[in-house]
């Protein structure tokens, strides 16, 4: 895990796999539902939030700012509010 100028930023997630990287303002947080769950491979850029029992796939970027509330698939770019996905990226090589 790599936080880059923690600032600001809550970690509360079920999981969170390898090789994370994430930004200052960064939220995984909780609700009555559930906390994330992040896979392998993840960065967010800047004051991105994730909320609740929310799913990130492997190898995904989220760009800054982006609100996350629904579960995003493996090998994308996100962003927004709320978060969509803008591009599906070529998986990671074993």
């Amino acid at each position: 895990m790599w936080i880059a100028h923690p600032y600001a930023t809550i970690i509360n997630a079920e999981s969170i796999g390898k090789n994370f990287s994430c930004i200052h303002c960064t939220t995984l947080g909780a609700t009555s539902k559930g906390r994330p769950t992040i896979g392998d491979y993840v960065s967010l850029g800047a004051n991105v939030t994730i909320i609740g029992n929310v799913h990130i796939g492997n190898n995904v970027t989220i760009g800054a700012g982006s609100v996350v509330v629904s579960d995003l698939p493996d090998n994308c770019v996100a962003v927004g509010n709320p978060a969509k996905v803008i591009k599906t990226i070529s998986p990671l090589k074993a």
